[in-house]
C-alpha cells in the first residue's frame, strides 16, 4: 500500500511539475498592454510600432489609445495596463494620493505644449483679463498647471478664476457655446479649438513658465518583474527617437496617420518637441515642484512623496548609461 501510494504520488507531483514547466513559458511570454496617449509627445511609441522595433525585439505589445495622459495613467492603475504615457502632473496627483507604480524613462519634453485660447469677441486680451473669468481645463493634467502659474505670473490669484473641469472633446464645445470665457489645453486640442472658433480663436500671449515632461510608467504589478522586456521597450523607443531624427518625412507620415493633425500642425507642433529617451535629476526636481503646487493650491492634502521612490533606472540604465542621471 506505501508503495502504490508513493507511485500516486510520484505521478501526481510528476504531473504537477510538467504542468508547471508547461506554464511558465507560457507566463513569462504574455503580452503587456500599453495605454497610449494620442498626444504629439507620443510619436516615439508610433514610431517603432509603425517601423517594426517592439517586434525585432521581441516585445508583445497591446497598444491601448487614451485621449490624455491621466486617463492613460488611471488605465494603468485600475489594472487595465502594465505601461502607460503621462506627463508629470497625473503622476503627482496619483502620488499624493498614494497611488503606486513606477517611471521607467522620459521620451519627450517641451515648453509650449499648453496654451490658452479665448474668443476675440470677449476682449480677453492677456492672461492677466482672465480675473473673474471661466476658464475651463483638463482637471490634474499639464494643463491645469500650466494654467495657474500663468496666472500667478500675470500677478492673479487662482482663486480669483472660476475653473470649470471639462472634458478633452468638448474643449471647443465649452468656448464655443459661452460655457468658458476660454480655455487651457494641450495639444493636439489645441488645434480642435482653433478649428472649431476659425477667426473668433484667439491665443493668448504666455510665457514658457514649465518644461512638461512625458514619461513611460510601469504598474507595480509589474515590481522585480519582467526586466528584459522594458529593457527591450528601452531599446525600440530609443531606436524610434533616432530614426524620427534621421527621417523627419517618415516620422510625419506617422504622425500624421495616427493623430490625424495637417502638414501645418505637424510643423507647429514638431519644432517645439524634445524627443530623447532619459531619466533625469530634472525629473524628480519637477515633479517635487508641482506636488508643491497642489498641496499649497488645496487641489490635494498631505506632504511631498520621495520621488526617487517612484523610479525605476535599471532598464534604462542597461541599455544607455549615460542616460540617467537620477540621484539615488
Amino acid at each position: 500500500m506505501r508503495i502504490l501510494a508513493a507511485i500516486r504520488g510520484w505521478i501526481g507531483n510528476t504531473a504537477l511539475a510538467a504542468l508547471l514547466l508547461w506554464a511558465a513559458p507560457v507566463w513569462a511570454s504574455a503580452g503587456l498592454v500599453f495605454a497610449v496617449a494620442k498626444v504629439p509627445l507620443s510619436l516615439p511609441v508610433y514610431v517603432a510600432e509603425a517601423e517594426g522595433y517592439f517586434k525585432a525585439e521581441k516585445l508583445d505589445l497591446k497598444i491601448v489609445d487614451c485621449e490624455i495622459g491621466r486617463q492613460c495613467l488611471e488605465r494603468l492603475l485600475d489594472g487595465k495596463a502594465q505601461l502607460a504615457t503621462t506627463a508629470a502632473s497625473p503622476i503627482v496627483f496619483a502620488s499624493l494620493r498614494g497611488a503606486k507604480f513606477s517611471i521607467l524613462a522620459t521620451i519627450a519634453n517641451t515648453q509650449t505644449f499648453n496654451r490658452i485660447v479665448t474668443r476675440r469677441s470677449l476682449g480677453i486680451a492677456t492672461v492677466a483679463d482672465l480675473r473673474n473669468k471661466r476658464v475651463g481645463t483638463f482637471q490634474g493634467t499639464s494643463a491645469h498647471y500650466f494654467l495657474e502659474l500663468s496666472l500667478l505670473a500675470a500677478g492673479v490669484d487662482p482663486s480669483s478664476v472660476t475653473i470649470v473641469p471639462i472634458q478633452p472633446g468638448g474643449a471647443p464645445q465649452s468656448l464655443a457655446s459661452g460655457e468658458t470665457d476660454a480655455v487651457a489645453v494641450f495639444e493636439p486640442f489645441t488645434f480642435d479649438v482653433i478649428d472649431a472658433l476659425g477667426s473668433q480663436a484667439l491665443v493668448l500671449p504666455s510665457r514658457r513658465l514649465v518644461t512638461d515632461t512625458w514619461s513611460i510608467v510601469v504598474a507595480k504589478s509589474l515590481d522585480g518583474q519582467r526586466e528584459a522586456d522594458l529593457q527591450r521597450l528601452c531599446r525600440a523607443l530609443d531606436r524610434a527617437i533616432q530614426f524620427a531624427a534621421d527621417n523627419p518625412e517618415r516620422a510625419r507620415t506617422i504622425f500624421q496617420a495616427r493623430l490625424g493633425l495637417d502638414r501645418a500642425a505637424f510643423d507647429r507642433t514638431w519644432r517645439d518637441i524634445n524627443f530623447d529617451i532619459e531619466l533625469r535629476q530634472s525629473l524628480i526636481t519637477g515633479l517635487e515642484g508641482q506636488a508643491r503646487w497642489a498641496i499649497r493650491q488645496g487641489h490635494v492634502t498631505g506632504t511631498v512623496p520621495n520621488f526617487l521612490d517612484y523610479v525605476r533606472p535599471d532598464p534604462l540604465a542597461r541599455v544607455r548609461a549615460g542616460a540617467v542621471s537620477v540621484v539615488r
